[in-house]
């Protein structure tokens, strides 16, 4: 199909200009915040608590208004009081975590350059500091116009160092700083400061480049046990499905378990409000919100974005890997995955029939040459 790409970058390209408006115009108009007012916040508190924000200064007001902001941001989704916002983030951070797997699997086959590895965790960067919703399809682009069309296994190879590397790195510098975001309280002083590990875990991508430098110069090259890249698709699928299965699991107990709830809990926890877009550009929706919901709303869109193009780039690649026999079943397939373990989980599946069907194209020209 030798249209896929042309069609899948342009289909991003219209996701990619969503978020824009989706991410950045829906916050001012709805009144929480635009791009300037982050950079001149002078908050100095956690919202809705007498907790003071503790961050390192850096002595530049601009960095520290924001990193300060930034505090704030993701205190008001790990708040649990916040019911809706709190909620909001949990498909987020699994979509967020089974993405960063595809995209460092991608980004370390044999044959990208070093261009292609430094945007990839340019670009992760990015969006975790001003939206992952609008960099994932800006990477998704990068990554169709830059790469070609793998035909043989050759290309979905890896070397066993770096992937086992790569496997450890992603331990320390993505998962270990989300833990302590998530574990630790925003009292807390140290490395038991939640507000800390907040800051650390936007920067990520830096945490895991510098762990994978270091880690594939000393773990040898023999070892046996090195994963594959399908133990990593699956890993995706699984961290997809956790967040995923959790937040419909409490949509749904105001139906399985009524009682257990308190009446503005429940009234909190409605399916629609979660899963149909937030529609900010109606006259209808007020234009002053509290801080809370337009936290929400924007980790709505965020993953909507995010998650929808990498299902379209996922999507492209598969359809590009060899005949189109069977493909309406995985697609069909894909869909299942999706409802039950989410977008990103759907995204991976995805990939893994993608390399197997390279493999098997692969398996018949051999046969076919000898």
């Amino acid at each position: 199909m030798a249209y896929t790409r042309p069609i899948a970058v342009i289909l991003l390209a219209g996701i990619v200009v969503t978020a824009h408006f989706s991410l950045g115009k829906q916050a001012e108009n709805n009144g929480t915040f635009s791009i300037a007012d982050v950079f001149t916040y002078t908050t100095r508190t956690l919202p809705n608590t007498s907790i003071s924000i503790r961050l390192p200064e850096t002595g530049i007001a601009a960095i520290d208004n924001y990193l300060a902001f930034m505090v704030s941001f993701f205190w008001a989704t790990l708040d649990p009081r916040n019911v809706r916002a709190h909620l909001q983030g949990h498909p987020l951070l699994g979509t967020l975590s089974s993405i960063w797997l595809l995209m460092l699997i991608e980004t370390h086959r044999g044959g990208r350059g070093a261009g292609f590895v430094a945007a990839t965790y340019f670009l992760e960067v990015m969006g975790e500091l001003l939206g992952i919703g609008l960099f994932t399809g800006i990477w998704c682009i990068v990554h169709l116009l830059s790469t070609s069309n793998p035909y043989t296994t050759k290309s979905t190879s890896h070397g066993k160092t770096s992937l086992t590397a790569l496997g450890y790195s992603i331990l320390l510098g993505h998962i270990i700083p989300t833990l302590g975001m998530i574990h630790f309280q925003p009292h807390g002083q140290g490395l038991q400061s939640q507000q800390l590990w907040t800051i650390l875990r936007l920067f990520h991508p830096v945490f895991v480049f510098g762990s994978y430098i270091l880690l594939k110069t000393i773990i040898p090259a023999e070892r046996s046990d090195s994963p594959g890249p399908r133990k990593f698709y699956i890993f995706s699928i699984l961290l997809s499905a956790f967040f995923h299965v959790s937040s419909l699991g409490v949509l749904l107990s105001q139906y399985w378990t009524p009682h257990w709830l308190k009446d503005e809990i429940t009234q909190a926890l409605n399916i629609w409000d979660f899963f149909v877009p937030y529609p900010y550009w109606l006259d209808a929706v007020p234009r002053q919100v509290p801080f809370e919901l337009g936290v929400a709303t924007f980790l709505q869109w965020d993953n909507l974005c995010s998650a929808t193009a990498i299902v379209v780039w996922a999507a492209s690649l598969y359809l590009e890997s060899g005949k189109g026999d069977g493909k309406p079943g995985t697609f069909v397939q894909a869909v299942g995955v999706g409802v039950l373990a989410g977008p990103g989980a759907a995204a991976a599946f995805l990939m893994l029939e993608r390399d197997g069907s390279l493999e098997r194209d692969a398996f018949v020209q051999g046969k076919k040459r000898q």
